[in-house]
C-alpha cells in the first residue's frame, strides 16, 4: 500500500491540510521532500513549468532590477529566495549578474525544506546559504530582498462545502479518509472554527454545494518572513491567486482551486497517488497585503507578471535582432518563444501575479524604480 495511504489509514481520517502536509512535505514519501534521482518537480522534465523554470527572462529581469536597488540604495542587498527548489532560477540570476554580483549582494539565501533539493542547489549556486527555515539564520543588518514564487499556492489548505441540511444551508469540512486501499472525501463539521471566522473576516457566503479552500498558514507565514528583514526591505511575491472577492466567485470557481500536476497534466483527482503528485490552489492575496499592513509595510497593486516584467526592463533581454527588425535565427526563434511564454498576456504573462511589498529606503527605491511602460510596449 502507498505510505501515504497507510499514514492516512492509521489515523483514521485528516483534513485536507493534514493530508497535503503528508502528500507534499512529509520527508520521506512527499513529493517535495522524499530523495529524487532524476529530474526535480519543476522545468521540462519535471510535472510543471514556473516562471523562472519556463524561461530565463525572469530571471535575468530581477538581476537587472537588484543592480539598480543596490546602486540607488549605495548598499549591496541580501536576497533571499523562499521555496528556492533545486536552485534552476537561482542560478540563472547569479549568472546574469556575472561580475555585479559582489557589488549587488552582500548576501545570498536560498529557503528550500526538501534535502535532495538544498544539495543540488548548493552544487548549482556556489557562495548561497541554503537553509530549510529562515528563522535558522539571523536578521540582516541592511535592506533584505524576499523572493517567493509559487511558494504559497503550495501551502495546505482546508477544504470546505456548503451543503443544504433542511431548510438551511450548513458549512461542511471535506476529510481525507482510507477505504478499501484507496483515498476519499468525507464530509463532516469544520475542524477548527478559525475556517468559518475566515471566511466570515473576509466578507465570504458561499453559495450552496459551492467547494472552496481555506489557507489558514499565509498570514502567520508570511508575517514571520517580513519580520525577518527588519526595517529595511522588499518583498516579491510571485503567484497563482486573486483577491478574495474574486477567489471565491462562485460563478467562475464554484469547486474551488485545488488541483494537481503530473507529467504536464492537470490531475483532477489529488487524492490519486499521493507523493507522486504535485497539489496547489490558489492564493488569496488579501491575506499578503493584510499581512504586510499589520507589519508595518507598505503595498504595491497586484499587477500580471507581464506588465511586472515590462516595467522591470525585461524588454532589455528580448534577442537583439527583434528591435532591428532582423530575421531570427532557430534559437532566437527559441528564446523569444520563451520570453513570451511568461510576459505575453496569453500565458502566464497574466496568469501569474506579482505583489510587491516593502519598507525604508530599498521600498523607496523600488516606487522609484518600477515605472510604467510606454503605452506602445
Amino acid at each position: 500500500m502507498n505510505g501515504i495511504i497507510a499514514e492516512v489509514a492509521r489515523r483514521g481520517r485528516v483534513t485536507c491540510s493534514e493530508y497535503m502536509e503528508l502528500a507534499l512535505y512529509h520527508p520521506e514519501l512527499g513529493y517535495y521532500t522524499r530523495y529524487r534521482r532524476g529530474p526535480g518537480p519543476a522545468g521540462g522534465g519535471g510535472d510543471f513549468l514556473t516562471a523562472p523554470s519556463a524561461s530565463p527572462v525572469l530571471a535575468r529581469t530581477l538581476a537587472g532590477l537588484l543592480r539598480r536597488l543596490a546602486e540607488t540604495t549605495g548598499e549591496p542587498l541580501c536576497l533571499v529566495e523562499l521555496g528556492a527548489g533545486e536552485g534552476l532560477g537561482l542560478q540563472e540570476l547569479l549568472s546574469a549578474l556575472g561580475d555585479a554580483r559582489s557589488t549587488t549582494l552582500v548576501r545570498v539565501v536560498a529557503v528550500e525544506r526538501g534535502d535532495w533539493a538544498r544539495q543540488r542547489l548548493a552544487e548549482r549556486c556556489p557562495g548561497v546559504e541554503a537553509i530549510a527555515e529562515l528563522a535558522e539564520l539571523p536578521r540582516p543588518g541592511g535592506p533584505a530582498v524576499l523572493f517567493a514564487s509559487e511558494l504559497y499556492d503550495a501551502l495546505p489548505v482546508h477544504r470546505v462545502v456548503m451543503a443544504r441540511d433542511g431548510d438551511r444551508l450548513v458549512l461542511h469540512e471535506l476529510y481525507v479518509e482510507a477505504h478499501a486501499g484507496a483515498l476519499r472525501w468525507v464530509d463532516g463539521p469544520p475542524s477548527d472554527p478559525a475556517i468559518i471566522a475566515y471566511l466570515e473576516g473576509h466578507g465570504i457566503s458561499l453559495c450552496e454545494d459551492q467547494r472552496a479552500e481555506v489557507r489558514l498558514l499565509t498570514a502567520p507565514l508570511h508575517a514571520r518572513h517580513l519580520g525577518w528583514c527588519g526595517l529595511q526591505g522588499l518583498a516579491l511575491v510571485l503567484d497563482y491567486g486573486h483577491p478574495a472577492g474574486r477567489l471565491y466567485d462562485p460563478r467562475v470557481r464554484r469547486n474551488g482551486t485545488l488541483v494537481g500536476y503530473q507529467g504536464h497534466r492537470v490531475v483532477w483527482d489529488v487524492l490519486r497517488e499521493p507523493g507522486d503528485c504535485d497539489i496547489t490552489a490558489h492564493v488569496n492575496f488579501d491575506d499578503l497585503s493584510a499581512t504586510a499592513s499589520e507589519c508595518g509595510w507598505e503595498n504595491a497593486p497586484v499587477r500580471p507578471l507581464g506588465l511586472f516584467l515590462a516595467m522591470a526592463g525585461a524588454a532589455e533581454w528580448l534577442p537583439p535582432a527583434v528591435a532591428r527588425g532582423e530575421p531570427l535565427t532557430p534559437q532566437e526563434w527559441a528564446e523569444l518563444a520563451a520570453f513570451k511564454r511568461v510576459v505575453a498576456p496569453s500565458g502566464m504573462g497574466s496568469d501569474l501575479k506579482v505583489l510587491a511589498q516593502g519598507r525604508g529606503r530599498v521600498w523607496s527605491a523600488y516606487q522609484a524604480l518600477a515605472t510604467m511602460p510606454p503605452s506602445e510596449a
